[in-house]
């Protein structure tokens, strides 16, 4: 074991304690004992169970009563291997036997009625004899062997136990001696065991008695490397039996001898591998026996000091493989003391004056006689003696003029004549006489020139030429003359290049060269050469000046600069640079350079100490588990002694050392994998479905299956010295191409594939000692069931016979698929050949109804009206057949979408069948109705539900003979309704609802035979030639019945009548969110056009309005565009007699009239060659001069989304032919009257707005006057401020004033107020071009113009015109 220097002569011990308590995992603070077993792993028996410990983690072992292969009782006394490396336990109830494999115990415990068992239950030692048997002492049980082939104990009593007055006979610790002699410790003393005779002897020759009865109760025995046998007693001390010379020696606890030992209750006795004692007991502290005095020296516990012993009380000591020293203590936990981490020497601020003043240190000196001077930050300077060990302070005292001047002490130096010279912060410079400890201070007088420049002195250093060159801070550098006490300032000149640098001078240092290097803060590096007198600067381009200071010169005469980063002077290039990227040297801040005797240099930074070999760039770095100070070192504190001894300060202390006296960790420690989890959940052996059948670290090869393919690995490795800077690499053979080096002790791995792998894993030791034989496990992860061959080949065949039969089912589908697709295709032609053939209709019928309604409007005879009225009404019946088939493609194609809301169904139905109440009554057929009270909320999309019951009661009235009946029925429940008729047809959705609502429209018609009513809803379906109708009537109820997820079901005997009974869901909670319509978001969807053109088709003409007739040359021009000519032809004449009409075939030809003729407005169709209206529209809505003309579109598409798409191009007004003409006329007047309308209200606008501009004052008489000047001066653009008060005979600010009071404006706002509300008058009143307006109110640029008038109206001239010709309100 390794004793620090200087500590052999000291009464205290100075080791530093690293400590493991509960914080740490420790189950208990109190060690009873402490073991390392045979793999290196350490062992802590505590009162409260049993603690393994890696170097990081510890797992503990308790009782459980519940599993009988736990611990026996968790109040552990001992723990030992045997020759087979089991480990042994021994606690107060029973002894236990670890297996190592299965983390479980055996227990051993005595038996009365079994000799053979364990003589004793409560535990106090197990010994392994040098012959390898395991011996356990037990508390009145005497002794057991055990016996390993048996697995059974042998009890041993000595045959004298009765005379030695044993009456229970209790072992408290074995010893074998180098004699092969058995010693026994008990509470009766001590005896030495005749194994030939089977008796104790408890008589020695010793102190000239020969037969001496050592009786003194004994816990422990102990044999030294001389052959002596220790006993520690437990209540009477130390004592020392030497069977050689026949010597009895004790040594007892004295308070008023420091150097006796500690306490007379010994529990605990060592004797480490180099042959010192270590003793340990109750209420005192760790003892070291120093044979040459017979004295002991002490390792107390020291409030306050975090690295002291942790309590007074050892109860047990171990040192493991590597020299390291365990110390259990007494509610203490565990002390750890490893020699090898402790690498430097620390001096650091104690309880007592003997030792340094403070820990923050800023600088160091040796003198001429080896003393050494060590600066503080605030305590002061320190007088150490490396020899005694001993401090002296001196510090500031306000009361003492000949103390030193300050604290804050920053710099030593002895110059030539053995003067010492200090430089403090704050203080100036202070010379020392050391005979008499007083101060000389040297500080700044302000009126003196030759005074220090500044107090604050950074440092002081007296070059080869004899010069004292003092370092200031604010002051620069001072030359001092030593002896005339006069100090000379070194002038700094901004930007001259012959002068200093800098006001705040951080170091000094001179090379082999005789130059002389200056560091700064604020200036760079300054180097300046004592022979010629001339600076020469570094490190000043940039914003930001560095912090220059460490500056240090090597052996070979290399000058090297400490800053962030470690800086080469070359002096080839005559310029610095970062000499190496490693170690972290080439970003951390640089604290201290020194350099030992083997060229290495030793470089202080933020970041720890680190050990630099400038010709290979091989680097050591050392930090606190080493034993620095800290991680941070202090600038500038930095000095290697006369000796080669280096001192290096920071804010936790100083460390010296001599480099090569730092010692290196040779063990090659053992790696284990110590730890497995699957998706992060720890795996132990025995657990339910663990792949670990023995503890991981004896465990080579696992297997998972696939679903367990996230695995981390902890490791360790077993090297318990400065442990924090162990390192480890590691692999995954088949996943990794690499080791992954790092110092944390986990491997993760995520989603691994199926396969094999290895995980290897290796480490060094602190000092970067690797142990390359690695720790692996075999992992073998199994694939899916799906990934195996086996599978794989069933899947295989199974294919191929499912293909074989999915081809020829897939071949038969084909064909039915064929035969579909033909019928689908064909109904698509159908209705795409409907729907097609329905718009091409609409023109003709446009050129039946216009005219038609034109002859019923002019024609006044009665005689012709009936006939009038039958083509009338039958054009009608044809528009509504054209659009229920463009309605019934809009349900089959999926672009009507259900859209409900809530309503009241029994109106509804109601108002639907009001409109029929007209047309039964031609034929006398009577129409019933029947509602249902209290419905509830019923929601329903009104269209669909609309369009089925027209359909369904026109239905009725086709196929019901004169004066018969129909009935509407609405009811809850469909046991309310029980059919006459036999014959029965169901269309049902496959929807479930939670509420329905049942529709019943009944008649007593024709009826439906029994072969034809299956047929009912199909398509195109009539059940005889003579029946009525397209054949699309009941399909598009079947289809609007599904797209409200209800069901129909037709009841029905041929000549008595038919039943419809429609079921339609009314819930809220029956349709999703989509399916509700939301008011002020939805745009309604797909409307059915046939509903409006159903409910109008019967009622009469309207009659035109009165359209005011204009003389021929007042008329509104209007351009009708149609690639029909007849149509064309007939809209030309019916608008001739009121308008100037003009025509064009298609949207190329009407931009041609529009920009030839200009017309008023423009009629167009929808679909036409060349291009259609949408892109007519669309062109004359983009052009400025055009835009403002009224467009409207006319076509063959009633759709919703036509009419928008129309809208969206810019169309005024949207009409589905056929259109009424008296509609048309109508809506063309209104166009006309609106805008003249508008027009006449925006000009009596302007003049209101300017006679507010000019009149809301009383001076009327200077308004007008001003008015009519700048009417004068209107299109003149140089009417300005001068002009107008020349004009208006007044001075600027007179005129300003007036202005401004009946106005508000200023003259400038006026004028252009004015100029601004003139053009809006003649942009409304006349029709001419805008740059001519932009003229005639005296505005040059059409930038401005725009700009302004728009900021005045709030839109454009542009704008502004069009809204005028398009009749919009211009605000």
């Amino acid at each position: 074991m390794f004793i620090p220097a200087g500590s052999v002569n000291a009464q205290t011990l100075s080791l530093k304690f690293k400590h493991i308590n509960i914080g740490q995992g420790l189950s208990n603070s109190t060690i009873e004992s402490i073991y390392q077993d045979s793999k290196g792993f350490i062992w802590f028996g505590t009162r409260d169970g049993l603690n393994k410990y890696d170097g990081y983690q510890i797992t503990v072992f308790k009782n459980d009563p519940n599993n009988k292969n736990s611990i026996s009782d968790n109040f552990i006394k001992c723990i030992n291997e045997d020759a087979n490396h089991n480990l042994w336990i021994g606690t107060s109830d029973g002894l236990n036997r670890f297996d190592a494999y299965k983390n479980a115990f055996t227990r051993y415990g005595h038996n009365p009625g079994n000799n053979q068992s364990i003589s004793g239950n409560s535990i106090n030692c197990i010994y392994r004899s040098k012959k390898g048997l395991l011996i356990v002492g037990s508390n009145g049980g005497g002794l057991s062997v055990f016996d390993a082939g048996r697995n059974e104990f042998k009890t041993f009593v000595p045959k004298n136990s009765q005379q030695l007055g044993i009456d229970n006979f209790e072992v408290n610790s074995v010893l074998e001696d180098r004699r092969n002699n058995f010693w026994l410790a008990t509470d009766k003393g001590v005896g030495l065991l005749d194994k030939t005779k089977g008796t104790v002897n408890t008589s020695f020759y010793l102190n000239n008695n020969p037969a001496l009865q050592v009786s003194l109760p004994t816990l422990r025995l102990l044999e030294d490397h001389q052959g002596n046998i220790w006993l520690g007693t437990t209540n009477n001390g130390l004592v020392m039996l030497n069977l050689a010379d026949h010597v009895f020696k004790q040594f007892l606890h004295d308070d008023k001898k420091p150097y006796s030992i500690s306490t007379n209750l010994i529990r605990s006795l060592l004797v480490d591998n180099k042959g010192n004692i270590w003793i340990g007991g109750v209420n005192g502290s760790l003892d070291f026996f120093n044979p040459l005095g017979n004295s002991f020296q002490h390792a107390q516990n020291e409030p306050g000091n975090p690295l002291s012993l942790s309590q007074k009380t050892v109860s047990s000591l171990f040192q493991d493989n590597q020299n390291n020293l365990w110390i259990g203590t007494h509610r203490g936990g565990v002390n750890f003391y490893a020699p090898l981490a402790e690498k430097f020497k620390l001096l650091q601020q104690g309880a007592n004056e003997n030792s340094l003043s403070y820990n923050d240190v800023k600088s160091f000196y040796e003198d001429s006689k080896g003393i050494i001077w060590i600066g503080t930050d605030d305590e002061g300077l320190n007088q150490y003696d490396e020899q005694t060990n001993n401090f002296k302070h001196y510090k500031y005292n306000a009361f003492d003029l000949t103390s030193i001047s300050s604290d804050a002490v920053l710099n030593i130096t002895e110059d030539k004549d053995k003067n010492l010279w200090i430089g403090t912060w704050g203080g100036g410079l202070n010379l020392m006489d050391r005979k008499t400890g007083t101060f000389t201070h040297f500080v700044n007088k302000p009126s003196e020139a030759n005074s220090i420049s500044s107090n604050y002195v950074q440092t002081t250093l007296q070059d080869s030429e004899g010069n004292f060159w003092v370092a200031t801070y604010y002051g620069g550098l001072d030359l001092f003359d030593p002896k005339t006490h006069v100090f000379k300032r070194l002038t700094n000149t901004i930007n001259d290049k012959s002068s200093l640098y800098g006001n705040n001078i951080i170091a000094l240092n001179e090379d082999k060269e005789k130059n002389l290097w200056i560091g700064t803060d604020d200036g760079g590096l300054n180097c300046y050469n004592l022979i010629k007198k001339t600076f020469t600067h570094y490190f000043i381009i940039g914003d930001k000046t560095p912090d220059i200071r460490v500056i240090f010169t090597d052996s070979k005469g290399r000058t090297w600069v400490g800053q962030e980063g470690l800086y080469l002077f070359n002096q080839t290039t005559n310029k610095f640079g970062i000499y190496t990227n490693k170690g972290g040297l080439s970003n951390e801040f640089i604290k201290g350079i020194t350099e030992d005797d083997f060229g290495f240099l030793w470089i202080s930074t933020s970041n720890g100490l680190t050990k630099f070999n400038p010709d290979t760039r091989e680097f050591k770095k050392y930090n606190v588990a080493d034993g620095l100070q800290g991680l941070e070192f202090e600038a500038g504190a930095y000095m290697k002694t006369k000796s080669g001894e280096m001192y290096f300060g920071g804010i936790n202390g100083v460390n010296r050392f001599y480099p090569k006296d730092i010692r290196v960790n040779h063990f090659v420690a053992p790696v284990y994998i110590t730890g497995l989890q699957i998706f992060n959940k720890d795996i132990l052996p025995g657990d339910d479905k663990s792949p670990l059948k023995s503890d991981i670290s004896l465990t080579h090869e696992i297997k998972l299956d696939y679903k367990r393919s996230t695995l981390s690995f902890d490791f360790a490795i077993l090297n318990y010295t400065a442990s924090e800077n162990n390192q480890y690499a590691y692999k995954l053979k088949n996943f990794d191409q690499d080791w992954q080096y790092t110092s944390e002790r986990k491997a993760n791995y995520t989603n691994l594939g199926p396969g094999d792998y290895t995980f290897y894993v290796k480490a060094s030791n602190n000092d970067g000692i690797w142990n390359n034989k690695s720790a692996y496990i075999n992992i073998s992860i199994s694939p899916p069931f799906w990934s195996t061959w086996w599978f794989r080949l069933i899947i295989l065949l199974s294919g191929v016979t499912v293909g074989y039969y999915l081809l020829r089912f897939k071949k038969n589908l084909d064909l039915q698929k064929i035969e579909e697709n033909k019928r689908e295709e064909m109904h698509k032609i159908q209705l795409q050949f409907f729907t097609n053939i329905s718009h091409e209709f609409r023109t003709p019928l446009s050129l039946i109804l216009g005219p038609l309604e034109k002859i019923m409007s002019e024609d006044k005879s009665q005689v012709f009206r009936l006939y009038y009225d039958t083509i009338h009404r039958n054009a009608n019946r044809l528009v509504l057949l054209i659009n229920e088939l463009l309605d019934f493609r809009k349900a089959e194609s999926g672009a009507l979408k259900l859209k409900v809301m809530p309503g009241n169904l029994n109106q509804f139905i109601a108002e639907v069948a009001e409109d029929f109440k007209s047309l039964v009554s031609e034929k006398h057929i009577t129409l019933h109705l029947t509602t249902q009270r209290n419905l509830g909320e019923t929601w329903f999309d009104r269209q669909i539900i609309e369009k089925i019951i027209i359909n369904l009661i026109h239905n009725a009235y086709k196929y019901t003979n004169i004066g018969g009946e129909i009935t509407i029925e609405l009811y809850t429940n469909p046991v309310e309704f029980e059919t006459v008729y036999k014959h029965s047809m169901m269309v049902n959705s496959n929807y479930r609802a939670k509420k329905y609502i049942y529709i019943r429209v009944s008649d007593n018609g024709i009826g439906i035979s029994n072969d034809s009513i299956h047929h009912l809803f199909e398509r195109y379906y009539r059940i005889t030639d003579t029946h009525m109708g397209s054949g699309v009537g009941l399909a598009f109820v079947k289809t609007l019945i599904l797209i409200h997820k209800g069901s129909i079901i037709a009841y029905s005997e041929k000549n008595k009548g038919t039943d419809f009974v429609v079921k339609i869901p009314v819930d809220k909670a029956d349709y999703t969110i989509g399916e509700r319509w939301i008011n002020n978001t939805d745009n309604g969807g797909v409307q059915l056009e046939s509903i409006s053109t159903f409910l109008h088709q019967n009622h009469k003409t309207a009659e035109p309005g009165q359209v005011e007739k204009l003389e021929r040359g007042q008329l509104p021009k209007i351009l009708i565009v149609d690639d029909n000519d007849e149509l064309r032809n007939f809209l030309h004449h019916s608008l001739d007699e009121f308008y100037e009409v003009i025509e064009a075939v298609n949207g190329i030809d009407g931009l041609e009239k529009v920009k030839n003729e200009f017309p008023d407005m423009i009629i167009s169709d929808l679909m036409m060659p060349g291009m259609d209206g949408i892109d007519f529209c669309e062109e004359i809505k983009s052009h400025e001069e055009t835009r403002q003309i009224p467009f409207i579109i006319l076509s063959a598409k009633d759709a919703l989304e036509s009419k928008i798409e129309g809208a969206a191009s810019g169309a005024d007004l949207y009409f589905p032919k056929p259109v009424s003409i008296n509609l048309l006329l109508l809506s063309i007047h209104n166009i006309f009257r609106q805008q003249s309308t508008l027009k006449e209200s925006h000009i009596k606008n302007y003049f209101i707005e300017a006679h507010e501009a000019t009149d809301q004052q009383s001076d009327n008489s200077f308004l007008d006057q001003l008015v009519q000047v700048i009417e004068a001066q209107l299109s003149n653009p140089d009417l300005d401020v001068d002009r107008l008060c020349r004009e208006m005979g007044m001075s600027k600010t007179k005129l300003y004033n007036k202005i401004k009071k009946v106005s508000g404006l200023s003259i400038g706002e006026f004028v252009r107020t004015f100029r601004l509300k003139k053009a809006a008058y003649i942009i409304s009143h006349e029709d001419i071009l805008l740059t001519d307006v932009m003229y005639r109110v005296g505005i040059q640029t059409q930038s401005y113009f725009t700009k302004a008038f728009k900021k005045e109206f709030g839109k454009t001239p542009s704008q502004f015109l069009s809204e005028i010709r398009t009749g919009k309100k211009v605000n």
